[in-house]
């Protein structure tokens, strides 16, 4: 395997059976090693540390013979990918020659494509940076999780991830999801200056024919900066599911809006019905949120169901957001608002039935005294008697 060195460490893994398993760890030093690694099922389980210097994606090896995954980096099952402890920026995983058709959209699984792919069984992410995926969908997702019908569960800590469309996605995506739990830790990353197209630090939900599906997320200690939306969690056309968010000590600012929550999308004529979001966060800040963008201005947005359908949609969706000692100032438009059902146009008017969106504001000591932020409630845009509701409780 082009010189791969290989360290064998034995764990105290305990089996189903009672058999103690070796889990094995991969170091590699070039790029071609870490293809080699990664798509060799045999590592299953493996943990790979990447030795410092830049690794850069490609779609042929250096004798023109194709990669799999088109040059995509594809985790095995139980697979963690490691850099240097205490130095994100030592390893580099530059996707910024991989070209569009390096992602398709509608490839296997289906659904948003990236350059570093999670979400079978237990992956880690851990100390290095991931950057320049452009014409991808983000730089790192968890978009494997459609291969495999168990639950996943995700680790990505101390990374830093720019310049792609999006630093990071987590979701249940497409019917195949349908019924899955995804399981995310997030942890002291850096998501910035992800300009491109849609522009997001991170996205969390469930989306387009999930059913029943589940997103459990903790972020801790993350920064986001530099995008149209710092971080979105979103139902989008997505029936019957469910966002769980624990966040803690998370920075959003310099973007057009901090945090958008979304509690059902509905779009291209296709409804988003009965789902919840559930945002806990203690002591996050959201903070100067101005910069330009053709979505959400805000600090922290939340709306019940969001409609740019044609056919109309979004009913019985829930958001209920707790804050404890979070700040939010000199934000543009508003530091919080709180809108339990908008529609893009008139004929979608009525269509969207019983949302709500309910936010309590706790100072918890964190000095809600020193400062007030700027609020904008509405029950419906346009307004009209449609059993949409929206309330701030301080």
């Amino acid at each position: 395997m082009r010189g791969l060195s290989r360290c064998l460490t034995v764990c105290l893994i305990v089996l189903g059976c009672g058999r103690i398993a070796a889990a094995q760890t991969i170091v590699v030093t070039n790029v071609d090693e870490l293809y080699d690694a990664v798509n060799d099922p045999a590592n299953a389980g493996a943990t790979v540390v990447l030795a410092p210097g830049t690794y850069v994606l490609s779609v042929n090896d250096a004798q023109n013979l194709p990669r799999p995954n088109a040059g995509r980096i594809h985790f095995q099952p139980d697979m963690s990918l490691k850099g240097v402890e205490g130095n994100p920026g030592a390893v580099v995983i530059d996707a910024g020659n991989l070209p569009a058709s390096s992602f398709p959209a509608n490839g296997i699984p289906a659904g948003p494509n990236a350059a570093v792919r999670m979400g079978l069984g237990r992956n880690t992410l851990e100390w290095l940076t991931v950057r320049d995926a452009r014409n991808a969908q983000a730089n790192i997702d968890t978009g494997l999780q459609a291969l495999d019908p168990g639950p996943a569960v995700v680790r990505i800590a101390h990374v830093v991830s720019t310049g792609s469309v999006r630093g990071l996605n987590v979701l249940n995506f497409g019917p195949a999801t349908s019924g899955q739990v995804m399981e995310a830790e997030i942890v002291d990353c850096r998501f910035f200056d992800n300009t491109f197209n849609l522009s997001e630090g991170v996205r969390l939900g469930n989306f387009q024919g999930a059913r029943g599906a589940t997103v459990n997320a903790r972020m801790s200690g993350n920064l986001s900066w530099g995008q149209k939306q710092g971080r979105l969690i979103v139902n989008n056309r997505a029936v019957d599911s469910t966002v769980n968010v624990r966040s803690s000590g998370n920075r959003f600012y310099d973007n057009g809006g901090g945090t958008i929550v979304v509690g059902g999308l509905s779009s291209n004529n296709t409804r988003a019905d009965g789902n919840t979001i559930t945002l806990v966060a203690h002591g996050d800040q959201f903070l100067g949120n101005t910069r330009e963008t053709e979505f959400d201005h805000g600090g922290l947005v939340a709306l019940g169901t969001e409609d740019i359908s044609e056919i109309g949609g979004g009913s019985h969706n829930t958001v209920h957001i707790v804050l404890w000692g979070c700040r939010m100032a000199g934000n543009e438009l508003a530091d919080l608002v709180a809108i339990g059902a908008r529609w893009t146009s008139a004929s979608g008017a009525g269509l969207s039935v019983n949302n709500r969106v309910t936010i309590e504001v706790h100072d918890e000591g964190g000095g809600h005294g020193r400062w007030q932020p700027v609020e904008l409630v509405m029950d419906s845009v346009p307004e009209g008697p449609y059993g949409n509701m929206a309330t701030v409780t301080h």
